[in-house]
């Protein structure tokens, strides 16, 4: 990197970093098109994600008065049991070309800043096109953690030999209505809860039966759509739908016409049968239905189960890599 030089970013660089940012959106989107248009709207929301990074501060690359690159972590926060601090996907860009070059150094000052401040667990957000990019932070360190994802709108793609099981799935799939039925989901959303403790996910979540019911109110009331597969009065299957916050997840995709898979879960005795296809089925024609042009799913990349299907129906736009630093500044 000797042509190029290092700096601490401040606020009157934000245009040029956005200028860099909307350039990586737009590949990105030529990859994956099912990543809203940059309309006035959509291209202004992301312009002041990028103007709020660059008011909390972090690094840029130079070249003469040419700004190449920029990288900026968010505040920290609690994660995993440690202390954590995310680069989120609009917190950072490079020029197209120098990702090889600029990433590694880039990351140094920003990972040097966070040791400093006794945060040892990095996350950072990265467009799944961007190979460059994704192969840097793998030799950084980093291994995936969590991937979004998009698909359209058409019906969910079955195989001739398992037609029939796909239609008789269909039949089953009921609509929840949004009264006091959704309580009856509460148990199988706290063994949802408690399927994230097991290996090789080794994640805590409240797996309550009162958490559960917390947040299938907070769905209910955010009017998402949940369907469920009963075996008599015993939920096997559900599957909530609704539309896309953009908050904590999918934030490229707010103030989109953007629908998202909320929550999905199937008991382990009837996975594998294309029970999970059929409750997809219903969230597309909810989805289409209710005038969104694409579907949304997070989900994480080490659960075996999930990750499989999520693949199989949606196309990655995003992945979110994590590092753990072991010693602190």
């Amino acid at each position: 990197m000797t042509s190029h030089r290092l700096t601490p970013t401040d606020p009157s660089m934000a245009a040029e970093g956005f200028a860099l940012f909307r350039d990586a959106y737009l590949r990105a989107r030529r990859a994956i098109p099912l990543l809203p248009e940059l309309t006035e709207d959509h291209e202004a929301r992301l312009r002041r994600r990028v103007e709020r990074a660059f008011a909390r501060g972090g690094f840029a690359v130079w070249h003469g008065d040419s700004l190449r690159g920029f990288m900026i972590a968010g505040p920290p926060f609690a994660f995993r049991g440690s202390t954590a601090a995310l680069v989120p996907e609009y917190g950072h860009a490079v020029a197209e070309g120098e990702e090889t070059t600029l990433v590694g150094p880039l990351y140094a000052a920003v990972a040097e800043r966070l040791a400093g401040e006794g945060v040892p667990l990095h996350l950072i957000g990265h467009f799944a096109a961007d190979a460059v990019t994704t192969s840097s932070l793998f030799e950084l360190g980093f291994g995936a953690v969590v991937r979004e994802r998009l698909r359209d709108l058409s019906d969910v793609a079955v195989r001739d030999a398992a037609r029939a099981d796909h239609e008789a799935w269909l039949a089953r799939v009921e609509r929840v209505p949004q009264a006091a039925a959704w309580d009856r989901l509460a148990p199988l959303a706290a063994e949802h809860a408690a399927y994230y403790l097991e290996s090789p996910l080794f994640m805590v979540k409240d797996a309550s039966l009162e958490a559960a019911m917390a947040d299938l109110e907070a769905h209910r009331s955010a009017g998402d759509a949940a369907y469920v597969v009963r075996d008599g009065d015993a939920p096997l299957a559900y599957l909530i739908v609704g539309r896309c916050p953009g908050e904590s997840e999918g934030r490229l995709l707010a103030g989109t016409a953007t629908a998202q898979v909320r929550s999905a879960f199937v008991v382990p005795a009837a996975r594998r049968g294309g029970i999970g296809g059929a409750l997809l089925q219903h969230a597309v024609d909810w989805a289409r239905d209710a005038g969104f042009e694409r579907l949304f799913v997070e989900h994480e990349s080490a659960n075996p189960l999930g990750a499989p299907f999520w693949r199989r129906h949606f196309a990655p736009f995003l992945v979110f890599s994590m590092r753990y630093v072991d010693r602190m500044a």
